[in-house]
């Protein structure tokens, strides 16, 4: 008798345990491995909103990232950092918003900037708590020989492109290695100057010619070319072979889908000849991220590793398919497109502090998670550093700006002050979002404009007439928030400021 109320005991206790583990088992499986979990950043480059089909997308689909999103937490109010590629990037990578952080813009006065010497990033923070680290893709913050160059800034390994220019072509003539020069003869006879007509005048050149009838890129051939997208997935796959047995930190930096549009091959877009090429192509570049992204966690799987890897998923800036351009009566607009309607219900684009250009796909999967979750609280890229920190039990810099994410992947009250404000800015416009209010002025000394973006994404709604003391809290946010930069452009600058700037002290090498 006693052995079976002893038993009747063990399958009680075996019963609560395996209700535990279930409810629990996101934060239980980091906690019985003996090792720190490893950590996997895919970035893509200029993903629009809608352009994921679990995000909405109707004209194709993503079924390798629509599989992890469902078992994912999603950040439904997430913004990037900035509006364009190098302040967002820096931003992310030191936790520290533009206005006072020291990328501000994609150059300044003096030119391309490059991350200083005393910048701290996450990267390096990874080092210190006994991570591999290395960034596959687009870097874009510093070339060989700066202070910039990412083997510089906390990573153990580099492959890709350096400059944001030479990113803009997935034929490129070379890439780099660790500061080594990888060289494609075979793209030799591919230049992009033609791409960059297609949008402005897509009869500038025979664009539908470039594909056959399977969708197949023709121009130029396979068997004489080498597609960049290719050699970083498989540098990406063999990091992670290479450094199964330890901890490592993976950040993919894909430049897909940045214009200008080329794939190697249209996949679902074949044979849809009535939409236009553009439209086709960058459907198709969409496409090819999700494949990259699969193979990704194929090999996470495959190795063993994917329950022992937290894997974050965003973009860098908001909408950019198609460019800024102005209406019969001289106001600018950033249209949608008329086939994918990719933009999202938002107003503005990149390059713009409004809606458009800072709202973006952002989920995270935590380890041993098993269903999808959605967060409704803004955040914002900033907190990637803080949530980094803790995951790994660093201590993060103070001058952080960002909070920790931790909290909502393990299911535990977040400790995020409600009234906590994000800046953005670009040259003269300035915005801030602090908890459901988004405020916007073009210039500083213009009137702030005051908008409920969870009720009017648009932002055509301005309240700020009815809700005086709340725009005055915003607008003293925003004339204290940034700090003056003598080589980028501070809002209210002049020209003549400006310009004034690019005679001073050439940047140390």
């Amino acid at each position: 008798m006693e052995a079976k109320a002893s038993l009747k005991k063990a399958k009680t206790e075996m019963v609560k345990i395996l209700l535990l583990c279930f409810v629990f088992s996101s934060a239980s499986v980091l906690a019985q491995s003996s090792r720190k979990p490893n950590i996997v950043f895919i970035l893509s480059d200029d993903l629009s909103y809608r352009d994921l089909s679990c995000y909405g997308q109707k004209q194709f689909s993503t079924p390798q990232i629509d599989a992890f999103a469902s078992t994912s937490t999603r950040f439904v109010q997430a913004y990037s950092a900035a509006p364009e590629c190098a302040p967002s990037r820096g931003c992310l990578l030191t936790g520290i918003h533009a206005g006072k952080g020291p990328i501000r813009n994609n150059s300044s006065a003096r030119g391309f900037e490059f991350l200083p010497d005393d910048a701290f990033t996450f990267a390096e923070l990874l080092k210190k708590a006994g991570y591999t680290t290395a960034v596959v893709g687009k870097w874009g913050l510093g070339n060989k020989n700066t202070p910039g160059f990412p083997l510089n800034q906390g990573f153990d390994y580099h492959f890709g492109y350096l400059s944001h220019y030479e990113a803009h072509s997935y034929f490129p003539w070379k890439l780099y290695e660790n500061g080594k020069e990888v060289l494609y003869p075979k793209n030799q006879g591919f230049k992009m100057d033609f791409l960059y007509q297609k949008e402005d005048n897509p009869y500038a050149h025979n664009y539908e010619g470039m594909y056959n009838k399977e969708g197949k890129l023709t121009f130029p051939a396979a068997g004489q070319r080498t597609y960049a997208t290719d050699e970083m997935d498989e540098k990406s796959l063999a990091f992670i072979s290479k450094n199964k047995d330890r901890p490592f930190f993976l950040f993919y930096t894909t430049n897909l889908p940045h214009g200008p549009a080329i794939v190697d091959d249209l996949r679902q877009m074949t044979g849809k000849d009535s939409v236009p090429i553009l439209s086709r192509e960058w459907g198709a570049m969409v496409e090819r991220l999700d494949i990259s992204v699969g193979k990704i966690i194929r090999k996470l799987k495959e190795e063993g590793l994917y329950d022992q890897t937290i894997i974050l998923f965003a973009s860098d800036n908001g909408y950019s398919m198609h460019n800024l351009k102005k209406d019969d009566s001289g106001n600018t607009y950033w249209p949608d497109d008329e086939w994918l309607h990719n933009k999202g219900a938002f107003d503005g684009g990149k390059f713009s502090v409004k809606e458009g250009g800072l709202r973006i796909p952002f989920f995270i999967h935590y380890p041993g998670q098993q269903k999808a979750s959605a967060v409704s609280q803004p955040v914002w890229l900033v907190d990637v550093f803080p949530t980094l920190a803790e995951l790994t039990h660093q201590r993060a810099p103070k001058d952080l700006d960002g909070y920790s994410l931790l909290p909502f992947l393990i299911e535990k009250p977040a400790r995020i002050p409600e009234n906590r404000a994000f800046y953005f800015f670009k040259n003269d416009e300035q915005a801030v979002r602090q908890g459901a209010w988004f405020g916007y002025r073009k210039r500083p000394g213009d009137p702030l404009r005051l908008f409920l973006p969870e009720e009017d994404p648009i932002c055509e709604h301005d309240l700020a007439p009815f809700f005086p003391k709340v725009v005055n809290e915003l607008e003293s946010f925003l004339n204290t928030a940034h700090t003056p930069h003598p080589w980028y452009w501070n809002p209210g600058d002049t020209q003549a400021v400006f310009d004034e700037k690019g005679k001073g002290p050439p940047k140390a090498v």
